[in-house]
């Protein structure tokens, strides 16, 4: 098998930030030409994220380049500058639409309708493109038309109410780094490669609604509450509904990952815990495996560098033109013993416009080599 299955798979993204670019990420490191399309007055704000403080320290056209964070989430795509209020604009995607397999977007629902390119004149286009919406709340919300940022949607989600103080169970805060993002970007890979072998058999596309609040949402509701007000209402223990797993602490220093729930009853955990505390290790895990549990000893060792690595090539060693030589993380998957490769590094703004726009949209050099300048001077004019 290929370390990248979706090689002649065509993808344009419309995202920005990071759920919709780094499920473009996801589907360009498995192989898919993945076409990322901005536009100079309206680029990823991601290409600022980091150097913030670097404004008016560098000419905005480099510190647009310098975001180690843009690098690594869009890396191994193409870009394109299209302004998508520009009918002939439009056009240019309608066309590049009929050569695609799919488009990605993470805006808030309705905003490809209102830009006149919503799923029924992509598919008019081309019957078997797949629309992947990845919208905060999806189109059938009452929230639907609100925007959301992942702090917004983990909080409501009830995802944050997991980060507690494990000795006491008192909330901790909310998290620095959300985790819905990279959350809906995961249920957007499933969907999207699984829509795009469906059209391809069948020769009809599709739009999938991805929701990230529900996303988060189902990944934050974990705690079987319902089944143990249940159980309690029957007179039956809440505790059989408790993790299935327990630690336990060995008189060596180590400890011990303990699956007993369902196995063993809990009188005889207990006891063998006690002795645990003045056994070692091994004779731990034989006492439990005796009772009829299972025991692991959780493995603890010291970073080498930063968070550590799981493995030598965790970070792959780049060239980006701007900022010269840097690392990013790899993608955590392997196919043969082989990790995808890094093909390119994340497109300078407009950098594929000679490809896009000149080889498959037949652009001719002096249209699409002077869309830079005449943003400028519409800008200025509006100025």
């Amino acid at each position: 098998m290929s370390a990248l299955p979706l090689k002649g798979v065509r993808v344009i993204e419309l995202c920005w930030v990071w759920s919709g670019p780094l499920l473009g990420q996801l589907l360009a490191d498995l192989g898919a030409e993945v076409i990322k399309v901005e536009w100079y007055k309206r680029f990823d704000l991601y290409r600022t994220r980091g150097v913030e403080r670097l404004a008016g320290k560098y000419p905005e056209q480099v510190r647009r380049e310098m975001s180690h964070s843009f690098h690594g989430l869009n890396r191994n795509k193409i870009g394109v500058t299209l302004d998508l209020k520009l009918e002939h604009h439009r056009d240019a995607l309608i066309d590049l639409v009929r050569q695609s397999d799919m488009v990605i977007e993470n805006f808030t629902a309705g905003t490809l309708e209102r830009l006149g390119i919503g799923f029924d004149v992509l598919a008019a286009a081309n019957p078997a493109i797949v629309l992947l919406s990845l919208a905060g709340f999806g189109s059938t919300s009452r929230l639907a038309e609100m925007r959301a940022y992942g702090l917004v949607l983990s909080s409501m989600s009830g995802l944050e109410t997991k980060v507690v103080d494990p000795r006491n169970n008192e909330f901790l805060g909310s998290p620095t780094f959300v985790a819905s993002d990279p959350n809906a970007a995961t249920f957007g890979l499933l969907a999207s490669v699984s829509a795009v072998l469906d059209a391809r058999r069948t020769g009809v596309g599709a739009h999938v609604e991805i929701s990230q609040l529900e996303a988060a949402a189902s990944v934050g509701n974990d705690d079987d509450k319902e089944l143990t007000d249940l159980a309690d209402s029957l007179g039956l223990s809440g505790s059989e509904l408790a993790e299935p797993a327990s630690i336990v602490a060995t008189g060596d220093g180590q400890h011990l990952c303990v699956d007993w729930r369902g196995r063993i009853f809990a009188d005889d955990f207990a006891r063998v815990s006690a002795a645990a505390a003045d056994s070692s290790a091994d004779s731990a895990i034989a006492a439990f495996e005796g009772e009829g549990a299972r025991a692991v000893r959780v493995i603890e060792r010291p970073a080498e560098f930063g968070a550590g690595a799981a493995h030598e090539d965790t970070l792959l060693p780049t060239l980006h033109p701007v900022t010269g030589a840097e690392s990013i993380v790899a993608a955590p998957w392997w196919i043969d013993g082989s990790r995808s490769p890094l093909r390119k590094t994340a497109p300078t703004l407009g950098e594929g416009n000679a490809y896009v726009l000149g080889k498959l949209l037949n652009w001719p050099p002096e249209e699409y080599g002077s869309l830079e300048q005449r943003a400028k001077e519409a800008n200025n004019a509006q100025a």
